[in-house]
């Protein structure tokens, strides 16, 4: 066949490739790439007797399992174009007998697993070599002396970028004698502690101004920019972005009039931002984001900007002062100014990126109205982000008419009521402003976050809610909502659902049991009533559980205790009664310090609310937002303030992982469950206010991160345990013991006294059983029986009386004797 030319790139195909398309002796382009579906191929020997193939892609074809594919590409002589990416390689380091790859000018090895020093690899010998693609490989260690010498002077692009992956890095190579590279990419490829001065010290000074393209971000290169840099003025491309360059940015950046792209992102640059980039004119692509750059920026550094597309000037300490009468002469498509200072005007310029895709300006001093131009100004924008500044006055009425996805007005002081949403919102933040009024009614089913708690928001939800379906976060707390929820409120896609600190009143609509996905659920601070479903119990996915100060009652669901992944569950301050049950001791997240199976890996929660405090260690501590209590692994059990009767079931202290325990102010009975030391992960403990009775668990002293405890206002008695823990805690609390009048010992004052011990001894005996009751009935029994056997000796028999009567008479009259001897020496010392 004269077939030249054979694309089958992305064809589904299965099993192995045909060997007979080694029958195509004319072939000179071959392409199999993107076949994902083949098995790994374990003989491609077929590839040789393809004698005229230039160009051949096998990218994404699994190689695995064939050991002398290096040999077999040795022999395809007129191959130019070889790619071999992400074909599980394991190894280049084979010795070939000879080199036949002699006009071979493009070699992709990118994403194999070689695992071995840089150079051992075969192709370093190839002196056809134009392009090179090493990267993400890793390999590591010191390039071969090729680079050093003229073996390799065709080579135009080096990549052996992504070495990061590896963790071990290469060493800076030797490129002085590489006179034809213009493309050098050593980006994430851990060089080890390389200075800017070795490290361009080592780039072609042959030919300065061939290199194009120099992309070294994400190393350890550290100290200031050189001046020389400015000696590279064909270059196109400069990538310093994420190290540790410190000083100014050098005027002579200004020599680079070639430049579509300047990054010098997360570093520690310090200075001005010289002004010389204005001669920048090709610049398309500019970012200093995240250093230390400080100073005024004017609209002369960006006059001669006319292609400037993307901008980030970030996390620096910048002050943007441009005229309100400034047309810029570029149409930006992304631009990201957070945390310059640009107000406190709202910067008019901006209503000329008619083009702009993202528009960050967080936290830019902006002290102004929202102005009229706003809602039209941008018809492509898809990010929009303004918050934490201080807009002020209402949002704008036509917000509707926005292409916007995702907007963040949020922590502003805007007032007024909530207009429509805008009809492609996808995410919508608007939390931490004034709005009052009722929500709109346009909910879409495209609106997939909803956040706009801590407002004054008022009224109820209409069912208008249920028209978003695909709403997964919603978080409408800290408002002034009032009324029940609508009885279709049940988003089987929702996550997280946060409506506390409102008004809401009624039971729990039944349509919420279709959110099974739920991973969050607070409904405290509102008025809810009725018993808690059993259907709680079905939320297999809920890591936190909050519906404390409601007016709920009925008992505690046993179903609770399916919910696998919950970490913290808060029903305090409600009429909630009966027994706590020992089922709880099944909640297996309580039980495991770090998380495991499914409640590992989909149960992320992000930081949603603005501030998240809990009643902990005897005091309300804020923990910023539920993610920070998940992520600092706070397992909280809180079910205090409520009627709970009976007594604490042992089983709960299986729970290792819990820690916090609050079962304060309720009318538990009996004994502190006595295996309580096994909770090791126990900080708070909070029994206060019920009616435990009994002594103290010895095993208390055991948790050693304890750092509060509360059982004050019980009948608990005996003497407190001994342990350094207990008296830390008591020196920091000492009314931690209040209330147990029959409590005594070290640190109280009160000492244990007999009485106390007999007290102690009695509480004991009323729990002890029937062996021991019957052996202190034989013992009263045997003592009565002696008494009575000697009494009736002394009556019957009347030697034994006259004996015993005798005996007694004598020792009297022996006593009485010494007394008055006694009584007669004393006066004759007193006389003499």
């Amino acid at each position: 066949m004269n077939l030249e030319y054979l694309d089958l790139s992305g064809i589904p195909f299965i099993g192995s490739v045909p060997s007979q398309l080694g029958n195509l002796s004319k072939l000179r382009y071959l392409d199999l790439s993107y076949m994902t579906d083949l098995e790994p191929q374990r003989d491609v020997s077929w590839l040789t007797r393809l004698a005229l193939l230039e160009n051949l892609n096998l990218k994404m074809v699994d190689l695995s399992e064939e050991a002398e594919w290096s040999l077999v590409v040795n022999m395809i002589p007129s191959l130019r174009v070889l790619d071999l990416s992400y074909c599980s390689l394991l190894s280049v380091n084979q010795s070939l007998p000879y080199h036949n790859l002699t006009n071979l000018q493009q070699l992709d090895l990118s994403w194999n697993y070689f695992d071995h020093p840089i150079a051992d690899g075969w192709y370093w010998n190839i002196t056809s070599l134009k392009n090179l693609n090493l990267g993400s490989t890793y390999m590591y260690g010191q390039f071969p002396d090729a680079l050093g010498d003229m073996l390799m002077a065709f080579l135009q692009i080096l990549d052996v970028s992504g070495y990061a992956y590896t963790s071990k890095g290469i060493m800076m190579p030797n490129l002085k004698n590489l006179c034809n590279l213009k493309v050098l990419n050593l980006g994430y490829s851990l060089l080890h502690g390389v200075a800017t001065d070795e490290l361009f010290e080592n780039l072609p000074h042959c030919a300065p101004n061939k290199l194009q393209e120099l992309y070294l971000s994400g190393n350890n290169v550290h100290g200031v920019v050189p001046i020389w840099i400015g000696q590279l003025t064909s270059l196109v491309v400069l990538d310093l972005s994420q190290n540790n360059l410190t000083g100014p940015l050098p005027v002579t950046i200004g020599h680079l009039t070639s430049l579509t792209m300047l990054a010098f992102s997360r570093n520690r640059l310090t200075g001005h931002v010289p002004r010389e980039i204005a001669v920048l004119t090709n610049l398309t692509n500019f970012d200093l984001s995240h250093n230390d750059l400080d100073g005024v920026i004017r609209e002369e550094h960006f006059d001669s900007l006319k292609k400037l597309k993307y901008i980030d000037l970030s996390s620096n300490s910048l002050r943007i002062e441009i005229s309100s009468k400034w047309k810029p002469p570029f149409s930006l498509w992304y631009a990201d100014l957070s945390s310059c200072q640009l107000g406190p005007m709202f910067p008019s310029w901006l209503q000329w990126m008619v083009d702009i895709n993202v528009l960050r300006i967080s936290n830019t001093s902006i002290d102004a109205r929202i102005p009229h131009w706003f809602s039209s100004a941008f018809p492509n924008v898809v990010y929009l982000n303004i918050s934490n500044n201080k807009l002020n006055g209402g949002l704008p009425g036509n917000m509707e008419i926005m292409s916007v996805v995702e907007l963040d007005l949020s922590s502003n002081q805007l007032t007024g009521q909530v207009p429509p949403f805008p009809h492609n919102v996808r995410y919508l933040d608007i939390s931490m402003n004034n709005l009052t009024g009722p929500l709109p009614s346009n909910f879409r089913d495209n609106l997939l976050e909803l956040f706009l708690f801590s407002n004054r928001i008022t009224g109820p939800i209409t069912e208008s809610i249920c028209k978003s379906r695909g709403l997964i976060n919603l978080d409408l707390s800290d408002n002034l909502f009032e009324g029940e929820l609508p009885q279709c409120f049940g988003n089987r896609a929702l996550l997280y659902l946060d409506l506390s600190n409102n008004s809401f009143s009624g039971t729990i609509p039944s349509s919420m049991q279709n959110c099974m996905e739920l991973h969050v659920l607070d409904l405290s601070r509102n008025m809810f009533d009725g018993r808690l479903p059993e259907w709680f119990g079905n939320f297999e996915r809920l890591q936190f559980l909050r519906l404390s100060h409601n007016m709920f009652s009925g008992n505690v669901p046993v179903n609770l205790s399916n919910l696998q992944c919950l970490q913290y569950m808060d029903i305090s301050d409600n009429g909630i009664s009966g027994s706590l049950p020992w089922d709880l001791s099944n909640l297996k997240a309580l039980r495991q310090k770090y998380p495991s199976g499914f409640c590992s890996k989909d149960t992320i929660i992000e930081d949603y609310s603005s501030s998240l405090s809990t009643f902990l260690k005897g005091q309300q501590l804020n923990y910023g937002s539920i993610s920070r209590i998940i992520a600092l692994n706070m397992k909280i059990i809180d079910i205090s303030r409520n009627n709970l009767t009976g007594e604490i079931p042992e089983e709960i202290t299986t729970l290792n992982a819990l820690v916090n325990l609050d079962l304060s102010h309720n009318h538990f009975i009996g004994n502190i469950p006595s295996k309580i030391g096994a909770m090791q992960s126990l900080e708070s403990l909070d029994l206060s206010r019920n009616n435990l009775s009994g002594e103290i668990p010895a095993s208390l002293s055991d948790l050693t991160f304890l750092s509060y405890i509360d059982l004050s206002y019980n009948n608990l008695t005996g003497t407190i345990p001994s342990g350094s823990q207990l008296n830390t805690l008591y020196a920091a609390n000492p009314s931690m013991y209040v209330g147990n009048i029959g409590l005594c010992g070290s640190p109280l004052k009160k000492n244990c006294s007999i009485n106390d011990v007999s007290k102690q001894g009695h509480s004991i005996r009323t729990n002890e059983g029937p062996e021991q009751e019957f052996l202190y009935i034989g013992l009263g029994c045997g003592f009565l029986a002696s008494i009575w056997a000697t009494f009736f000796a002394l009556l019957v028999m009347k030697r034994w009386r006259i004996a015993y009567f005798s005996f007694f008479e004598r020792l009297y009259d022996r006593a009485y004797v010494l007394v008055v001897l006694n009584y007669m020496g004393k006066i004759g010392q007193e006389v003499n």
